[in-house]
């Protein structure tokens, strides 16, 4: 389901980052689990990785249908994964916007480079960049 198939002789030691964070979550799967956290799990990931690990973590939810709370500081990486988005304010932590995300079904199916360059997925972008700052400025 992660992709490693290729890899089943190599040693921990021997994955790439990448391939550590498909393990990862290969090891979360596998305990069939109702709901899944992650908590900025792409964040130490070069950007040609991480768009690989966003398709993948795509291409498994699209199987399991496992409720995903996916914890990012990435707008762009929101857009593309969320059906939800939530904004919170830190101090005190609480959640102040939760915005449907109308890119939810599209993202799912439509190549990343179409969805981003795409008017209304820059013009969603900056308005959640507006969000974010008028909670920070709270």
């Amino acid at each position: 389901m992660v992709g490693l198939t290729h890899a089943t002789k190599l040693l921990p030691y021997q994955l790439s980052g990448g391939m550590q964070q498909r393990a990862a979550i290969a090891r979360t799967l596998a305990a069939d689990p109702k709901l899944v956290l992650m908590d900025e799990p792409f964040g130490a990931l070069d950007a040609m990785t991480r768009e690989s690990m966003q398709t993948h973590l795509k291409g498994i939810w699209k199987r399991t249908r496992k409720t995903i709370y996916f914890i990012t500081h990435d707008i762009e990486e929101a857009l593309l994964l969320a059906s939800r988005i939530l904004i919170m304010h830190a101090r005190p932590g609480r959640i102040v916007q939760d915005i449907p995300n109308p890119f939810a079904n599209r993202a799912l199916d439509e190549p990343v480079a179409n969805l981003r360059s795409s008017k209304e997925f820059v013009e969603m972008r900056e308005q959640l960049v507006a969000s974010i700052g008028d909670v920070k400025s709270q």
